[in-house]
């Protein structure tokens, strides 16, 4: 790629200098007239100069803008690593060959397209994904630090987690960036089909004003999460259209953060629902879980007294990417129905 640029750098140069040649026979000819116009030196493109869309096109490659600037990608990527994101890449029909298998992979929604992806640790290891020889490198904020070392192992785009809001945010944003807007829009359709049958099966069973709360709890830590911090959130406000408490939008949702920690004691604040969803991270011991289910505090609650509170499995809703949200809409719908026969 750098030799076709240098190649390329000097044919300009070239040009330039003919160009610049026939400017001066020109000039001469005209007896030095001042009218006739001649090469500025800044309109020759510098070695480091992106390459036009249309050369890009030619090489198989594109040009896609990121924060980082303009990156020239392979047009269909072969051997890509993502060090974040992979889930992403997947719902588009991008199979990367390493990804961050510590946190990431393991989704039960993803267990067969994840078979042969090796993993590159979390943050990346530099060796592993050079060992990969990847022709694309895809992360988000938790490797840019690394940014200038996976560059010089093949192109790299950097997404920030502040480009986009939610998953439908994501799955539009990389659709543009990787050329595949029809995948995109795609996932999309199944999305609202999945969330509409969803909906069709809480009927008679879920109040259209109905709410509900997402409690996270990491040890002794309590928690509050968002529609936009994984353990279902997203696929229980905004594809079955669960309620979400106005203490939640205004002190959880409303300031970015998507997560506040809070004490046992605040939690009927938070929690008085009329459907609250409790997640125990891993870590959480058994010890730690019942002082919470057993404690007089949540037995009060308006959704444990009505039988309207669920444990979500770790393992089944700790992600978020598109694959894992599309498939937690069905599974939440069930959890549901279920109980309601109990």
């Amino acid at each position: 790629m750098q030799f076709a640029r240098l190649r390329q750098f000097a044919l300009i140069a070239c040009l330039t200098l003919i160009v610049g040649l026939l400017a001066a026979c020109g000039n001469n000819n005209n007896g030095g007239s001042s009218a006739s116009p001649s090469a500025s030196p800044s309109a020759a493109p510098s070695e480091s100069a992106a390459p036009s869309e249309s050369a890009a096109a030619e090489s198989g490659t594109r040009i896609v803008t990121t924060d980082k600037g303009d990156v020239e990608i392979p047009a269909d990527p072969q051997r890509v690593v993502a060090g974040y994101f992979h889930g992403t890449l997947l719902a588009l029909g991008i199979k990367p060959i390493g990804a961050n298998k510590e946190w990431w992979m393991g989704s039960p929604y993803l267990t067969e397209q994840e078979q042969g992806i090796e993993d590159v640790g979390a943050p990346v290891n530099l060796e592993q994904v050079a060992a990969l020889q990847p022709d694309l490198i895809v992360i988000g904020d938790f490797d840019v630090e690394n940014y200038d070392a996976l560059s010089k192992i093949a192109p790299t785009v950097h997404v920030a987690y502040s480009q986009y809001k939610n998953v439908k945010e994501e799955i539009k944003l990389f659709g543009d960036l990787f050329g595949k807007t029809a995948e995109a829009d795609a996932w999309l359709a199944d999305y609202e089909k999945k969330a509409e049958e969803g909906r069709a099966k809480l009927q008679g069973i879920v109040g259209e004003n109905d709410s509900a709360v997402i409690v996270n709890v990491r040890g002794k830590t309590v928690s509050i999460l968002g529609d936009n911090y994984g353990r279902g959130g997203y696929a229980l406000y905004d594809a079955l259209k669960l309620k979400i408490p106005e203490i939640v939008q205004k002190e959880v949702i409303d300031p970015g953060a998507g997560i506040k920690e809070i004490s046992l004691e605040a939690l009927p604040d938070f929690a008085s629902a009329d459907h609250v969803f409790i997640c125990f991270n891993e870590g959480t011991s058994q010890e730690e879980m019942d002082s919470i289910l057993n404690s007089a505090i949540w037995k009060g609650l308006p959704a444990v007294k009505n039988n309207q509170a669920y444990v979500l499995d770790y393992n089944t809703f700790l992600y978020f990417d598109p694959v894992s949200v599309a498939g937690q809409i069905d599974t939440l719908a069930d959890m549901i129905v279920e109980r309601s026969k109990a």
